[in-house]
Formats: structure tokens, C-alpha cells, sequence
């Protein structure tokens, strides 16, 4: 190999290696300045003012929280009208575990239903009141119907709350849900 051609085989790796550099400082300017939403930044949703605006709200549960429950927030509050009437608010715990309260106000819709019909169902009693447990936890792919807790409710319908939080934040908002209608009741509370 000549010494020429030796020079020309140099450059190109120069070249490439120049080049490469060159690539990887524009990535790293990009990466720098692009804007990133906040990691710690929650969407968090008003779900007082969807249940508040709901038809017939006065039917619908509207769980309360107190201080000492910790930090709670909604990331999912909508009302939906049609076959299978259902009132839904998804639910943060304070321990970043996610709680889904279903209130279907006729039928479940045929979408649950399907996900209950998996498991065996057990009678669980949750500060005095008797409630159907769908423990899906030993499925391959439970979703947010982990744990599942089901009850009828006392003006008609069915209340179904849900989740992947520890057990105990499931059954508090099971609780308080439940809580909520029967104070709203006639004659309750």
C-alpha cells in the first residue's frame, strides 16, 4: 500500500470519527433543550364538579376523604349515560396505587361483567356492610381489576370499586363510596 493511500485511509477515519462526534454533540444539544413535561406534575381532575354536573348526582357515590386518609386525587371522572348508565372516577392513592370506583346505576356493563366472570367470587363484609370479592390477583394480566369488591346499592344499581393499591386503600374507598349513598338516602344518616 503506498503511503497516499495510507493518508486516504487515515482521513476516513478521522472523517468518520469527526462526523460521528459532530452527530452525537447535535443529539446531545437537542436533549438538552427539548422540553419535557414535569415527571412530578399530576392531571389531576375536579371530580366534585364532573359528579356535581352529573344527571341525577344525587344518586351517584361521592366518596369523602378526611385528612388523616392522606393525599387522594382523581385522575378520571365521567359521567356515562346510555345501555349500561355508569358514573366512574379513578382515584391516586397516597401511595401512588390507583382505586377505580364503578357505579353502574341498571346493569353492569357487559365489559366488567366479562372481567368478573374469571374468578370465583367470596362474600366479604367491609365495615358491616356485605360486599362480593373478585381476587384476580393470581392472573397473568388483571389490569386495574387486581382486587375487586362488589356490592347492590340501596337506591338500585351496583357498586364496583377496584384496583392495583394495597388491598386496604381499596376497601376504604369501597367504604366511603357506600357511605356516601347511604347518607344521601331518605331517612339515612
Amino acid at each position: 500500500m503506498s503511503s497516499a493511500q495510507e493518508r486516504r485511509n487515515r482521513q476516513n477515519v478521522f472523517a468518520l470519527t469527526g462526523a460521528l462526534l459532530a452527530s452525537l454533540g447535535v443529539v446531545l444539544v437537542i436533549v438538552l433543550i427539548s422540553i419535557r413535561p414535569n415527571p412530578t406534575s399530576r392531571a389531576e381532575v375536579d371530580w366534585r364538579s364532573v359528579h356535581n354536573d352529573a344527571p341525577n348526582s344525587a344518586l351517584l357515590v361521592s366518596p369523602e376523604f378526611a385528612a388523616s386518609d392522606g393525599d387522594w386525587w382523581a385522575n378520571r371522572a365521567d359521567y356515562r349515560a346510555g345501555q349500561n348508565p355508569e358514573w366512574y372516577i379513578g382515584f391516586v392513592t397516597p401511595t401512588n396505587g390507583f382505586v377505580v370506583v364503578h357505579e353502574f346505576l341498571a346493569d353492569v356493563s357487559p365489559e366488567v361483567a366479562e372481567v368478573l366472570d374469571d374468578v370465583t367470587a367470596s362474600p366479604i363484609v367491609i365495615d358491616g356492610s356485605t360486599w362480593t370479592l373478585y381476587d384476580r390477583s393470581a392472573l397473568d394480566n388483571p389490569g386495574n381489576y387486581r382486587t375487586v369488591y362488589e356490592t347492590a346499592l340501596p337506591q338500585g344499581g351496583i357498586l364496583i370499586v377496584s384496583g392495583t393499591a394495597d388491598v386496604s386503600e381499596i376497601e376504604l374507598v369501597a367504604s366511603l363510596a357506600l357511605e356516601s349513598v347511604n347518607i344521601q338516602m331518605p331517612g339515612k344518616g
